[in-house]
């Protein structure tokens, strides 16, 4: 029989099963699990008035989510379930909110690649973007909020922290980003290596609106899977129920309302790219040629019409090492898998160009204006 949906009793997600004996989502679980060993007197309500959480059924503020899972708990029929909680080993925990080893990020990278699989342009793609994480993760530590900064204990339990997206944060972590996608280049093409400082920023500026949103889906679909939280910087996220108190730092007199609701109506395009990204699940090597083909994009030929040999070379090159990969792993008839690498990168690109169409719209909203034109 199919199961029973229900409602998670401390952020409302829709879920079908049930963690410390209660109907809570594995998030809220996960995030009880690590609050209960941290000094909870030091939480603080982010609206001061310790009631937040009554006022949306899904809250950022730390305190008010915590004092309803307490609640919740204290309710449940089942008394040991809060001693189960407490008791509950750290490595349950790490399982609960740790990268799998076949995912790529900041832990992946390595100054000496130990791993040869046969395809040597697709390892030093997966160890350049390994790269681009770890540079993007040590830079966005410092602009984490103070109230925010992580416990010494949270540090050593070695498991990845998201904290609130703002409007302020936005160019902030783009820079950092573009800076990391520009590192990624260097350490991963000698073409690129080798182009002019003009040519170089060329590339990147063309392929990052790609990259964006292929890094956004990627990492949002292995950390949030089953919700509409995404990621929005390396270490920061966003959740439509947050969408407004993400504005609050909008330097310029806005419509609130009107801006929240159509964030939350193109949030839709980054989610189906997500549920795209995981029919497709892509395994590393997979990923790293949609990571290489999307950073080699063919907007650089619309950008400069000379580099386009260059930008053909390194595509071909990329295509050519996975068809050997597949070969050399015996999967003869791969042009089906291809094809649905291919037709994820399509979407990257359409979903781009009403991105593009969305800024716009912002920018008569007074919204990112920050965001100058090419």
């Amino acid at each position: 029989s199919q199961p029973v949906m229900r409602n998670c009793r401390i952020c409302d997600t829709p879920i079908n099963e049930h963690h410390l004996g209660i109907d809570v989502c594995r998030a809220c679980s996960v995030f009880y699990k690590r609050t209960i060993k941290l000094n909870t007197k030091k939480l603080k309500c982010d609206k001061g008035t310790d009631d937040c959480v009554e006022n949306k059924p899904t809250t950022w503020c730390r305190k008010c989510r915590f004092r309803k899972f307490c609640d919740v708990l204290a309710q449940s029929k089942d008394p040991a379930d809060d001693r189960d909680a407490e008791t509950e080993s750290e490595s349950d925990i790490e399982k609960d909110s740790q990268p799998s080893t076949s995912f790529l990020d900041h832990e992946s990278f390595s100054l000496i690649p130990s791993s040869y699989t046969g395809a040597p342009l697709l390892d030093r793609i997966k160890n350049g973007y390994s790269l681009l994480c770890l540079i993007r993760k040590t830079s966005e530590v410092l602009l984490i909020p103070t109230d925010f900064i992580p416990t010494q204990e949270e540090i050593d339990n070695n498991s990845m922290h998201f904290f609130p997206m703002t409007y302020s944060l936005i160019m902030p972590t783009a820079k950092v980003h573009l800076t990391a996608v520009w590192d990624f280049g260097n350490a991963t093409f000698e073409d690129f290596k080798n182009l002019s400082v003009h040519d170089r920023y060329r590339v990147v500026s063309s392929a990052f609106k790609f990259i964006v949103l292929l890094d956004t889906a990627y990492r949002s679909l292995h950390y949030f899977p089953d919700c509409n939280t995404r990621l929005a910087g390396y270490m920061f996220s966003a959740n439509d129920d947050y969408t407004e108190t993400f504005l609050d730092s909008v330097p310029c007199e806005i419509n609130k309302e009107e801006i929240a609701a159509v964030f939350r109506e193109n949030a839709v395009k980054i989610t189906e790219l997500k549920e795209h990204l995981k029919r497709v699940a892509p395994s590393d090597a997979e990923f790293a040629l949609l990571f290489g083909l999307t950073f080699w994009s063919n907007e650089i030929s619309i950008a400069c019409e000379s580099m386009t040999p260059m930008v053909e070379r390194n595509r071909k090159a990329i295509m050519d090492e996975l068809h050997l990969l597949y070969t050399n792993q015996g999967k003869i008839d791969y042009a089906a898998r291809a094809g649905e690498l291919y037709d994820l990168l399509a979407n990257v690109e359409e979903i781009s160009t009403l991105a593009d169409a969305d800024l716009e719209l912002y920018k008569l909203m007074n919204l990112f204006t920050e965001f100058s034109p090419e």
